[in-house]
């Protein structure tokens, strides 16, 4: 079991708490994170590579004043498989920040989360607290750990987090 993820209510500190985590450990990081931006009227969910820190793909953009989202369908399709693939062979850890329900018709990536979950790579991501098949799956395997994080919760978790990222580690090293 080498599968590893945060859950929890929108804004309680899940994507803190995974970056304050990676800081605290010694191995080469891939995957990705995603950052939110406003312009004007308009939320952009952004996918940054921790591959290489130079990969960046919009993936949704939301308009405030009707709250209609726009999907990057193709940025799933090509940039982040890219990332999920280079991160698979030449990094330790693949973080996967974060994974919904948006996702859940997109089969070259749900299948690409699959082949992650089921190597030997440690995987440490965030779930949203939503519903649906993809999330359904990932949730019912048996090498997957959820923690849930919450607003009591969330200032002293870190360092078990840490203890069971580091006997992933300990157990690949093995």
């Amino acid at each position: 079991m080498n599968n590893l993820f945060l859950t929890g209510k929108i804004g309680v500190g899940k994507s803190t708490i995974l970056k304050n985590a990676l800081k605290e450990l010694n191995l080469s990081i891939g995957g990705y994170v995603t950052e939110r931006i406003f312009e004007g009227y308009y939320r952009k969910y952004i996918v940054k590579s921790l591959y290489d820190n130079m990969e960046e793909y919009i993936i949704v953009r939301v308009d405030s004043r009707d709250n209609s989202k726009e999907g990057f369908m193709e940025a799933f399709e090509n940039g982040v498989i890219s990332i999920l693939d280079k991160s698979l062979k030449h990094r330790d850890l693949i973080v996967l920040d974060e994974l919904g329900c948006v996702e859940n018709d997109i089969d070259i990536f749900t299948s690409k989360v699959f082949e992650l979950l089921n190597s030997k790579k440690i995987v440490f991501g965030i779930l949203k607290d939503d519903y649906c098949s993809f999330l359904n799956d990932i949730r019912s395997r048996d090498d997957v750990i959820i923690i849930r994080i919450t607003e009591e919760n969330r200032d002293y978790i870190l360092d078990h987090i840490i203890n069971i990222l580091e006997s992933f580690i300990h157990k690949t090293n093995c």
